[in-house]
C-alpha cells in the first residue's frame, strides 16, 4: 500500500518537475538565441549572461531530481498498443535528453568557472582559458545533442502515433 501510494506522489512530482523543465528549457532556449546577438559591450550582455547561468543552473538542478526520481519511481507503461519496445525507445530517449541536460549543466559550471564568472572559494583566481574553451566547446556540443534528442523523441513519436494509432506522446515525460 505505501508502495503504491509513493508511486503516485512520484508521479504527480514527476509530472510538475517535467513541466517545470520544459518551461525551464524554452526560457534557456530563448536567452540562448538572443544573447549571441547582443554586442559586447551593450549593458544588456551581462544579465542576459547571468539570467543565463541562473535559469541554467536551475534546469540542471531540476533534471538532476528528475533524473532520480525516473531511476527510483521507472514510469509505467500505461498505453496497450503500444509494444513493449516501442515504449522502451521512447523513453530510452527520453531519459538521454535528461542525462543530455545534466551534462550540459555540468559543462555550463565549468565554464563559468574556468571564465571567472563563479567563484567557488573567495580570493581564487579561476580563469583558465584552455578549460574555458574546452568546456565551452563541450557545452556547445551538448546543446546540439539534446536539440537532436528532441528531433528524434518527435519524430519517434509521430511514427508512433501513424503506425501504432497511439495519440498521446511527450517530449519530457
Amino acid at each position: 500500500m505505501k508502495s503504491a501510494v509513493n508511486q503516485v506522489k512520484s508521479q504527480r512530482i514527476a509530472s510538475s518537475l517535467s513541466w517545470m523543465i520544459f518551461i525551464l528549457f524554452v526560457v534557456v532556449f530563448v536567452n540562448m538565441m538572443e544573447l549571441p546577438r547582443v554586442p559586447i559591450e551593450a549593458p544588456d550582455k551581462d544579465a542576459l549572461r547571468n539570467f543565463h547561468i541562473a535559469t541554467g543552473s536551475l534546469l540542471f538542478a531540476c533534471s538532476c531530481f528528475r533524473a532520480y526520481l525516473w531511476l527510483q519511481y521507472p514510469p509505467q507503461r500505461k498505453q496497450g498498443k503500444l509494444p513493449i519496445e516501442a515504449y522502451n525507445q521512447l523513453h530510452i530517449l527520453q531519459f538521454s535528453l535528461y542525462c543530455a541536460f545534466i551534462a550540459q549543466g555540468l559543462t555550463g559550471i565549468v565554464t563559468a568557472w574556468s571564465d571567472g564568472l563563479m567563484q567557488f572559494l573567495p580570493g581564487a583566481t579561476t580563469v583558465h582559458h584552455s578549460l574555458w574553451v574546452l568546456s565551452g566547446y563541450l557545452h556547445s556540443v551538448f546543446g546540439f545533442f539534446y536539440i537532436a534528442i528532441i528531433l528524434f523523441i518527435i519524430l519517434t513519436g509521430f511514427y508512433h502515433m501513424i503506425r501504432y494509432r497511439v495519440w498521446r506522446f511527450s517530449i519530457f515525460a
